[in-house]
């Protein structure tokens, strides 16, 4: 099932909603995607053909959806800014930087410190939740421990009473 289109696109729109790993992934999505269109730019292929490239770069159907329908008002004249607005799959910060870089015509070098800043960003959520689930993973094998020694003592205890 999700090797079909509809299938991939629900799974891929499951994945953007799951509580914290949702945003994870639509970070790491949107940097791949940020990335490949600023190198894209910064070494001269026109804005259209980069962003028919980089909208698969990003990994998620859904954020391919929108990145083609952007670039599609792009090539009708519209700024790149609007219609990634308009999909309301992109974080508002990333519009007015998007919007900044076209208008100061720097775009490729915008979306490259956007792209770096996304990794960095992500890393860090990611270091800190690691640091937050390894005291809970312990916890979790002490359980476990405790119950297999409470398992293993109380038969004995039982036959040691009854001998």
């Amino acid at each position: 099932y999700f090797q079909s289109a509809d299938g991939a696109r629900n799974l891929d729109k499951w994945k953007l909603k799951v509580p914290i790993l949702g945003g994870i992934l639509q970070n790491l999505a949107v940097a791949r995607f940020c990335r490949m269109l600023g190198t894209l730019l910064k070494n001269g292929v026109p804005i259209l053909q980069s962003l028919r490239i980089a909208k698969d770069a990003s990994g998620n159907v859904i954020l391919a959806e929108a990145i083609g329908n952007a670039a599609d008002n792009v090539s009708s004249g519209q700024s790149l800014a609007v219609p990634l607005r308009s999909s309301g799959q992109f974080s508002r910060d990333l519009i007015e930087m998007i919007a900044v870089g076209e208008e100061a015509n720097n775009l490729e070098n915008v979306l490259i410190g956007v792209a770096d800043n996304l990794e960095r960003r992500t890393s860090r959520r990611i270091d800190t939740g690691v640091r937050l689930l390894e005291p809970l993973l312990l916890l979790v094998m002490a359980t476990i421990v405790t119950f297999v020694i409470v398992a293993l003592l109380v038969p004995v205890m039982t036959m040691s009473k009854n001998a």
